[in-house]
């Protein structure tokens, strides 16, 4: 009897996710509100953006879409996403790309993988690599 009850619970949440980012993308700015995004590609650190524990960060770039990539030591995984990502095609949009490098249980961040996020040039838009506050 449990199992129908969880699954439901799964699929639920899944729902709710799908509309929150729906209801935020249809939700923001109209087209004739944003500024276009430079063409070439900056990197960023996490000191230079107001992002604070608990609350949303704050970026002075408006885009149509903000691509989060989230990781912590698996460098040639990110290596073969960020390429991938090179071949997007946006068809006019704008893009912002954000990489968030979480630190282990000593606080160490794995230095491959900020090389590879740090080294990383993206055609599209501006890049920004995070690293997690301690």
């Amino acid at each position: 009897m449990d199992k129908p009850r969880k699954y439901s619970y799964v699929i639920l949440f899944i729902i709710v996710a799908i509309v929150i980012l729906l209801v935020g993308s249809f939700s923001y700015l109209s087209r004739n509100q944003r500024r276009p995004m430079p063409a070439n590609t900056i990197n960023i650190t996490a000191s230079t953006t107001s992002c604070v524990t608990g609350k949303p960060c704050t970026y002075s770039d408006v885009v149509d879409f903000r691509v989060i990539v989230i990781t912590f030591n698996r460098a040639i995984s990110l290596s073969k996403l960020l390429r991938s990502l090179n071949t997007l095609l946006l068809d006019g949009d704008s893009a912002a790309l954000e990489i968030w490098i979480d630190r282990n249980r000593k606080n160490n961040v794995d230095q491959r993988t900020l090389e590879v996020a740090s080294a990383f040039s993206w055609k599209i838009g501006p890049t920004r690599v995070h690293v997690q506050v301690v």
